[in-house]
C-alpha cells in the first residue's frame, strides 16, 4: 500500500514502535492512523451516508466475500451477525477502507473510504489495543485531529474520558485498568475525533455479562448524543438487538437476511418482544 493512500501513516507525526512493542498494538496506532486526520472545516456533523454495492473480496483461491449490497443511511446503526469465518471483519476493514475489494465499490458519503484524509471513520477491535508505556489520556490523545496543539489536544482527550466515565483516570497506565475501562479507553479514542462513521468489531466479547450490559448502555448514549453511523459486528444476536436499528445476517460471505429493530429505547434486557425478534434471527441463523 502506498503512502499516498493514507498518507499520516508515512508522515514523521506517526509513532516511533520499538523493541517489545505488542503486535497488536502497533496494528492498532497503524488503523488509526489510516482512518484519521484533520475533518475540513465546514464539514458536516452527524452521520456518514454508507453504500456498498456489488463488493466482493478474495484471499488467494478462497472467496470470503461475494456481492455484497450493503447501505446505511446517515446516522443509522446497524448490527452484523453471523458464524465465525462468514466474512464479518472483512466487510468492517473493506468499509473502512483498510483493505480494497476486488469487485464493487464502496463509498462514504459518495467518496472511496480514506480519500481526503478526512477524520471521518474510526475502527474499535475486540482489544482495547492500548499503547501500554502511554497513559491513558495519551492514548486518547492519538485519535484527537492532528491539527490541534499536543495542549489542545490533551484537554480534548480528557474530556472524552469523562463522557465515557473515566474522569480524572487520564494520568494512570492502561495495566491497572479492569477490561471495561481498557475498552472504555478504546472507544474514547475512536470517538474523540467525533467520527462521522465508526466500526466495531465484537468490541465487547471479552467482557464480563454485567460490564458487557454497561458498556452496551455507554455505547448508546455516545451513539444517541454523537448521532454518528455504526457499523457494528457481533455474535450476539441479543446484543445486536439491544443496540441497533436494522440487524444484517450473513452466511457464507454473502448477506442472507435482514430485520429492522422498531423497538423505543433505552431498550430492556428481557423485553418480550426484543426476545421474540431475537427468536426469529436465531432461527434464521441457526436454520
Amino acid at each position: 500500500m502506498d503512502a499516498a493512500f493514507f498518507p499520516s501513516v508515512f508522515r514523521r507525526e506517526a509513532l516511533p514502535f520499538g523493541p517489545g512493542v505488542r503486535p497488536e498494538a502497533e496494528r492498532q496506532a497503524v488503523s488509526d492512523r489510516r482512518v484519521a486526520g484533520r475533518r475540513p472545516s465546514g464539514a458536516p456533523a452527524g452521520g456518514a451516508a454508507l453504500s456498498i454495492e456489488g463488493v466482493g473480496k478474495r484471499f488467494g483461491d478462497k472467496t470470503v466475500l461475494a456481492g455484497i449490497d450493503l447501505k446505511a443511511a446517515p446516522g443509522e446503526f446497524v448490527a452484523i451477525v453471523g458464524r465465525s469465518g462468514c466474512g464479518k471483519s472483512t466487510l468492517l476493514r473493506l468499509a473502512l477502507g483498510l483493505e480494497r475489494p476486488e469487485e464493487g465499490t464502496i463509498a462514504i458519503d459518495g467518496k472511496a473510504p480514506g480519500a481526503g484524509g478526512e477524520a471521518d471513520a474510526r475502527f474499535v477491535f475486540q482489544e482495547p489495543r492500548l499503547l501500554p508505556w502511554e497513559r491513558v489520556v495519551d492514548n486518547v490523545a492519538l485519535g484527537a485531529p492532528r491539527h490541534l496543539k499536543p495542549a489542545e489536544r490533551r484537554d480534548l482527550a480528557e474530556a472524552t474520558l469523562a463522557r465515557v466515565g473515566l474522569e480524572g483516570r487520564g494520568a494512570e497506565r492502561p495495566a491497572v485498568l479492569s477490561g471495561g475501562q481498557r475498552q472504555r479507553v478504546a472507544l474514547a479514542r475512536a470517538i474523540v475525533s467525533r467520527p462521522r462513521l465508526l466500526a466495531l468489531d465484537e468490541p465487547l466479547g471479552a467482557l464480563d455479562a454485567l460490564t458487557r450490559i454497561e458498556m452496551q448502555r455507554l455505547l448508546e448514549t455516545v451513539w444517541q448524543a454523537e448521532r454518528f453511523t455504526v457499523l457494528l459486528v457481533t455474535h450476539d444476536v441479543a446484543e445486536a438487538v439491544a443496540l441497533a436499528d436494522r440487524v444484517v445476517l450473513m452466511e457464507d460471505g454473502r448477506i442472507a437476511y435482514e430485520e429492522a429493530i422498531d423497538l423505543p429505547r433505552p431498550r430492556r434486557h428481557g423485553d418480550a418482544e426484543a426476545g421474540r425478534i431475537e427468536r426469529r434471527i436465531l432461527d434464521r441463523l441457526l436454520a
